[in-house]
């Protein structure tokens, strides 16, 4: 039985703590974590911000808009059309910037004409059609700046 116990401890080896095994593989990782967030600081820090360069014109320039033919709204059944050149002079963007918006413009045009009649444009009726689409198209342009709204052509048949 003597025997027995001195060849048991010699083969096998003392046994070993969880406890410090923890802390080896804790302190590895928290050195690997630390090590990675450095790195990653410093690959995205030592970058200085790059601010977006745009050919921005801060002169006013103008734009044309597509000629728009729209029906008017009739409550006598003969259909009404009005057909609308126009320019917008606008500020702080780039002409085609402006050109991607165009179908949201062309849009705001054929909305409010389908909704007006043609006694509402009438008289002192193109100034509230203008202001009119002027304030819908300042909303839908935001945050480039539309100084006017300018038709060039107006014909209501």
């Amino acid at each position: 039985m003597a025997e027995e116990t001195e060849t048991a401890g010699v083969l096998a080896p003392p046994p070993k703590s969880k406890k410090k095994l923890l802390i080896l593989v804790g302190s590895v990782l928290g050195i690997a974590l630390l090590g990675g967030g450095g790195w990653y600081y410093k690959q995205h820090a030592s970058q200085p911000l790059k601010k977006a360069v745009s050919a921005v014109q801060e002169e006013p320039f103008l734009v044309d808009i597509p000629t728009v033919i729209s029906n008017l709204d009739s409550t006598s059944g003969r259909p009404v059309f009005v057909k609308i050149s126009a320019k917008l002079q606008v500020r702080g963007a780039t002409p085609q910037q402006v050109t991607a918006m165009m179908p949201e413009i062309q849009n705001i045009f054929q909305s409010y004409l389908h909704e007006s009649s043609q006694t509402d444009l009438g008289g002192n009726g193109i100034y509230r059609l203008r202001e009119a689409l002027f304030d819908r198209i300042t909303v839908q342009l935001a945050p480039i700046e539309v100084r006017d709204l300018l038709f060039t052509e107006f014909l209501i048949q």
